[in-house]
């Protein structure tokens, strides 16, 4: 097994400046959706009704008379870009001197029963009924059945859209916190600070049709240096004891922390309270959104870096005495590249890492823990990231102290963070710990592994903080990874 060369410079760590945070205000609810994508009546399915155009003002090349049947419908096959709440909007004209209801189905089940379609003043005049129903993503079928011998209206056509709720941190209950507009880019009319008071919180009341498992998505600005955790509780219960707000560059820019909760049909309290003496970070608003998925698989992510569009300018060597191999790639939010594994057991002085056990020790990292310490390369998951080079600067894609890697090895996923720095001319080592998560032999002289390690570098300001917290690698690192399959 080869041996380790090991960093030959060291530079002072990456530190991100911070900003003191103001008073905040929390956001209304409010409802939200993508551009409607209309789909014509007369080019769905029918039963017992037909397509006309003799009468004014329709869309399309025409619209569905139902013909005075009972049970007569039109069935539209529509799109869902992901599973969620949509906005079912059927534009419609009755002249029949009564009201004309309809059943309306999603997927075979109906989820509106007798809406009514009232007259609307002449066959020419128009009007538009909407509903709000829940869509798998993909393809669904809207079916409106006329429920009287009547039939139902003539419908023109159905513009369907995704429906997203927003409750504003300003409209919400505040305890031990204010309502700023003092940073820009939030939404509604303000933000909430939390005043820097351990257990001050925000609490949204949020309302759902029917009990089931959602993303409440937290939209936040974290302009410190440090992790702002809250615990999330719904109805007075946690379901996120420790939910990372980590440093989002400074205070006027915005990111989001989802956290998966079930909640019950009707009313809801969604409580948001800061668990240190930071305080929360500054709080936008809540917005329901479709719950995240599990945790991504090593198969998830190898597959969206099956092809390398290289951005090094050149190749990596794996050692010192073989030739240059290795490339840095590009996708959409991270860097990669593929390689072995040496081990660095540098910084913190331990059982497993010192001068006996590691002829190459060295007792610094090039990144420091909260205290200032070097990190402890037995305990911590860190990889070491090539010094800046002509080659390649990682500091040119946001990439630095706390940044998360995803580290993928025999079909596993371990979470990481760059902790060190090495040669500029070699790339694949990681710590002793990431080394034993991932059931590789983490000895420093004889330990390793010689090929087949993917190392995935999220880019971006969101970093774990404090660096040496693992657990906050690991959700942060989870969220990265949904985002980065998400815009591959």
């Amino acid at each position: 097994m080869r041996k380790i060369p090991k960093r030959l410079v060291r530079v002072g760590a990456l530190v991100a400046s911070g900003l003191l945070v103001s008073t905040v205000a929390l956001v209304a609810a409010g409802q939200a959706g993508a551009a409607a994508t209309r789909y014509e009546a007369e080019n769905a399915t029918l039963s017992q009704a037909v397509v006309a155009a003799n009468h004014l003002n329709y869309s399309g090349s025409g619209f569905v008379d139902y013909n005075n049947v009972a049970g007569s419908y039109v069935q539209w096959t529509v799109n869902a870009s992901t599973a969620g709440t949509a906005a079912l909007a059927i534009r419609f004209a009755n002249n029949g001197g009564a009201d004309r209801p309809m059943d309306i189905a999603v997927n075979g089940t109906v989820v509106a029963s007798g809406v009514s379609f009232p007259v609307t003043g002449s066959w020419d005049t128009w009007q538009t009924k909407t509903i709000n129903a829940s869509v798998i993503a993909g393809s669904n079928t809207v079916r409106a059945t006329a429920t009287g011998s009547a039939g139902g209206p003539n419908v023109d056509f159905l513009d369907f859209s995704l429906v997203t709720t927003d409750y504003q941190a300003e409209d919400a209950t505040i305890s031990q916190g204010t309502v700023a507009n003092n940073h820009l880019n939030y939404t509604g009319t303000g933000f909430v600070d939390y005043t820097n008071v351990t257990g001050s919180y925000v609490e949204f009341t949020v309302n759902v049709a029917s009990a089931g498992t959602v993303g409440l998505e937290f939209r936040y600005a974290n302009g410190s240096t440090a992790n702002r955790p809250m615990a999330i509780a719904v109805n007075g219960t946690v379901v996120a004891s420790s939910a990372a707000f980590n440093p989002t560059t400074n205070w006027d820019t915005w990111n989001v922390t989802t956290v998966n909760a079930n909640l019950a049909a009707g009313s809801n309290k969604v409580r948001a309270t800061a668990t240190t003496s930071a305080g929360g970070p500054n709080l936008d608003r809540l917005r329901l959104v479709t719950a995240t998925s599990g945790a991504p698989t090593a198969a998830d992510l190898l597959a969206k870096v099956t092809t390398c569009s290289q951005i090094s300018n050149g190749k990596y060597k794996t050692d010192s005495e073989v030739s240059a191999t290795i490339p840095v790639c590009q996708k959409t939010g991270a860097v990669f590249w593929k390689a072995d594994m040496d081990i660095d057991c540098d910084g913190k002085v331990t059982a497993q890492c010192n001068g006996s056990t590691d002829p190459w020790f060295q007792p610094d990292t090039f990144c420091h823990d909260s205290t200032g310490q070097p990190l402890n390369a037995a305990g911590l998951p860190y990889v070491v990231i090539p010094s800046a080079s002509s080659i390649w600067d990682y500091r040119n894609y946001n990439i630095g102290c706390g940044t998360v890697v995803a580290v993928i090895y025999n079909n596993q996923v371990l979470y990481a963070v760059m902790g060190d720095t090495g040669p500029t001319d070699i790339i694949g080592e990681a710590s002793y710990s990431t080394a034993s998560h991932l059931g590789i032999d983490p000895d420093p002289a004889t330990g390793g592994a010689d090929s087949g390690v993917t190392y995935i570098v999220f880019q971006g300001s969101t970093r774990v903080s404090p660096i040496e917290n693992h657990d906050t690698a690991t959700s942060l690192g989870q969220q990265l990874a949904r985002d980065f399959l998400n815009k591959n």
